[in-house]
């Protein structure tokens, strides 16, 4: 008996499926359904990833072809060529220089390199030397893009040296970088 009654619950299920499947209304309205999921997810995916340039130029640097890309699997900056412009190079003790983004008045470091030395390096060789700031970054991993640095990014992108040279002079070049958004 209890097999007659799972026989039959089991053709009713069967039988009921049969006539979903069997009609064109349901099968459209299934089709309908994963289109529109499918248009949903493909414009996530466009909305996010981001692609940004950017390039700019003080009195002691030009900074040309930097790019930042922000996706779903990899976030990265490219830091661009870094030339030193300036016609007197400077012997500096301590240095900092790096990309920082602008939230609130604020500069928050994104990635910066910092150095020091007790007999003076050159700061025309610092730069040259480190002429592409490259970070890969996967994006699970919330080293270098945090929430904030994304959020913020569109606020202002800026590349900033600091240093002490060894006549005791103080060096604060901070360059307000020219940021073009290339995606949607």
């Amino acid at each position: 008996m209890k097999k007659k009654n799972k026989r039959n619950k089991k053709n009713k299920f069967k039988n009921i499926l049969k006539n979903i499947f069997n009609s064109v209304k349901t099968l459209i309205v299934v089709l309908i359904l994963i289109i529109v999921t499918l248009i949903w997810f493909c414009n996530h995916l466009m909305k996010s990833s981001k692609t940004y340039m950017f390039n700019g130029k003080s009195d002691y640097v030009t900074i040309l072809n930097g790019v930042i890309s922000l996706n779903y699997d990899v976030n990265l900056i490219q830091g661009s060529d870094i030339e030193y412009v300036n016609q007197e190079d400077k012997e500096v003790l301590e240095y900092k220089i790096g990309y920082y983004v602008l939230k609130e008045n604020t500069l928050i470091p994104l990635v910066t390199k910092t150095g020091t030395d007790e007999t003076g390096l050159s700061l025309k060789g610092i730069i040259n030397e480190m002429s592409a700031y490259n970070i890969a970054e996967p994006y699970h991993n919330k080293r270098f893009f945090t929430k904030e640095i994304k959020e913020s990014l569109e606020d202002g992108l800026y590349f900033m040296i600091e240093a002490s040279t060894t006549d005791n002079e103080e060096i604060v070049d901070k360059i307000e970088l020219s940021l073009s958004k290339v995606s949607k």
